[in-house]
């Protein structure tokens, strides 16, 4: 969502509340292993590696009652989100004068603009766990 008023642009982005996230309903026989089942999620603030502690617990007691085991973990990078915020304003002064032969106009303006831009890396997770009794 983009605001602007009076020459003062806000970029608003909510990416701290977000915890995008899914277990696969397909489970993944793994050798050496056996079955394991899939979580992806964000990965970026503690609440979003809490939510999948919580997930993944779960899912297991849904599944059979027990408890997670992770058999992998690995982290993805998706790139990087920017927040921008800035603000211009523009001051003019015109000033006239004119007589029977004409007129004549001048003047100034001046034009001053700042801003500020934050970046933050935007990261997935994939766990690959089993759940045992």
């Amino acid at each position: 969502m983009s605001l602007r008023k009076n020459g003062f642009v806000v970029l608003v982005v909510g990416l701290a509340g977000c915890t995008h996230a899914n277990i696969s309903s397909i489970p993944m026989e793994i050798s050496g292993v056996g079955t394991a089942y899939r979580y992806q999620g964000r990965a970026n603030f503690a609440h979003q590696f809490a939510e999948a502690d919580r997930m993944i617990t779960e899912d297991c007691k849904r599944r059979n009652g027990g408890r997670p085991v992770i058999v992998s973990a690995q982290k993805q990078d998706l790139g990087v989100v920017a927040f921008r915020n800035g603000n211009s304003t523009t001051n003019a002064t015109v000033q006239a004068t004119s007589n029977r032969y004409g007129a004549t106009a001048y003047g100034t303006a001046h034009s001053h603009s700042t801003g500020t831009t934050t970046y933050m890396r935007n990261k997935n997770q994939e766990i690959l766990y089993k759940c045992v009794k």
